[in-house]
């Protein structure tokens, strides 16, 4: 170089840097262009992932809905199905055997249905409404006076 291209800041190169210069900036274009399409698969994947996600959510959630209504029938509350025959006969009143449990005690003892405690009222209701079966009920009371020597039908 000659003291006037040093002076005037102009620095001339060579061919050869050129071809370097290009070749750096296509390797870079090319490194975006990787990085963009590992960018996108990356998004795709998790784009699916949370479809999956939310299928099994969906899933799990009709499962459980199906498990709640599977358990209240088990427990014999109604579940908004028509009443058979068999449970129409069975929501008759409950009358106490040989009038030999006293009504009174019938009426304060909490009774267990399908492994829950109910209050003699709540109860009375629940089997009035449907919501548990008449024999259930009239079970859980003969088992309520057991201890005191009465049954119950």
């Amino acid at each position: 170089m000659n003291d006037f291209n040093k002076a005037s800041g102009l620095i001339t190169t060579g061919t050869t840097d050129i071809r370097a210069q290009e070749a750096r900036d296509r390797q870079s274009l090319e490194d975006r262009v990787d990085q963009m399409r590992r960018d996108h698969e990356q998004a795709e994947k998790d784009r699916k992932e949370a479809d999956f996600r939310e299928r099994i959510a969906a899933q799990t959630e009709a499962g459980l809905r199906a498990n709640q209504q599977l358990q209240a029938k088990r427990l014999g509350i109604n579940t908004g199905q028509a009443l058979t025959e068999g449970q129409k006969a069975q929501t008759a009143v409950a009358k106490p055997m040989n009038g030999s449990a006293p009504q009174a005690l019938v009426d304060r003892l909490a009774v267990t249905v399908g492994g829950i405690q109910l209050a003699p009222q709540q109860a009375k209701d629940m089997a009035a409404r449907g919501e548990i079966s008449q024999g259930d009920y009239v079970a859980a009371v003969n088992v309520a006076l057991v201890p005191y020597g009465y049954s119950f039908r």
